[in-house]
């Protein structure tokens, strides 16, 4: 994605900020843990502009258990070390309640043999990612920032987010967004952000961590140095989960001299998901029987 594009949709995000009416509220005090003093932007707000890219990636196939280590396609790349993300609870599984789990189980036995598109990934399937999913999915971030409100643009599937900080309320609860509706807020050098509003359509990762409708997503991106911003999660839904739930990993400034964004689309016409279908139906004719799984090293 070239920068002139960045730009147009940072102008809109202007744009979106000037014409609201709501204060920008002050920035809150600094976390006593965090000492550095980061550059600031003209409103006086922590300047985490530019590109970056999560050193989580290999999240995007289990927050559970890492990457697929089947698969050699993610190995070598910038920014895509193979962490244990879930930092609460500590046995590092999603507390799903019971029924939940169940439903999950089925889902990972329709991905090893997928006949029905609801057990193909969104993701595969072209469709946008979901927070948090749409931090640690392969590909890199851009960050902008203006009076009153934060974009995020993703390489991945075009997809982007206006956060306005100016106190402006949520949408209305029959609104339901894929990427959910976020409002921000600044304490001290983190962002935090608050996203509710969700469709049910996003997993967390390939492994089928599926939500409700009354998920709720707190976000905590703070500077620490010039060229980290560490990031956690809250993850709760009273529908599926038994509690709440957190993840944790760090972001790293992109360094590559003359790097720009990439623009990695999805195509109409494509047949990806016709053909996973069918090598599932022949799969299944032929007898494979099981599940999708497997786990960390100890």
């Amino acid at each position: 994605m070239k920068h002139r594009v960045f730009g147009s949709i940072m102008a809109m995000a202007a744009v979106l900020a000037v014409v609201s009416l709501a204060p920008v509220p002050a920035a809150g005090q600094a976390p006593a843990a965090s000492r550095w003093n980061p550059p600031r932007t003209p409103d006086g707000q922590p300047d985490m502009q530019g590109l970056w890219i999560s050193d989580a990636v290999g999240a995007a196939h289990s927050v559970e258990d890492g990457r697929d280590p089947a698969s050699d396609i993610i190995q070598d790349r910038i920014g895509e070390r193979n962490p244990i993300v879930i930092v609460e609870p500590a046995d590092g599984r999603i507390p799903y309640q019971p029924a939940a789990a169940a439903k999950r189980k089925e889902i990972l036995a329709g991905i090893l043999t997928p006949t029905k598109v609801e057990y193909v990934d969104p993701h595969v399937r072209g469709l946008l990612d979901g927070v948090p999913r749409n931090n640690y999915v392969p590909g890199g971030l851009q960050i902008g920032q203006v009076p009153g409100g934060v974009t995020i643009l993703y390489e991945s599937n075009h997809a982007y987010r206006f956060i306005p900080t100016d106190g402006r309320p949520h949408v209305g609860e029959n609104v339901r967004l894929w990427m959910g509706d976020s409002r921000g807020r600044w304490e001290g050098n983190t962002l935090v952000i608050d996203v509710t509003n969700f469709d049910t359509g996003t997993w967390f990762d390939a492994h089928g961590s599926f939500h409700s409708d009354v998920l709720h997503v707190v976000e905590r991106w703070t500077m620490v140095s010039a060229d980290r911003i560490d990031y956690t999660v809250t993850i709760e839904d009273p529908k599926v989960f038994t509690r709440p739930w957190k993840m944790a990993w760090r972001v790293d400034r992109r360094k590559e001299k003359g790097y720009e964004q990439w623009e990695d689309s999805r195509h109409e016409g494509e047949r990806d998901v016709e053909n996973i279908l069918a090598t599932g139906r022949h799969d299944k004719e032929a007898g494979l029987t099981g599940i999708h799984e497997h786990h960390r090293a100890r």
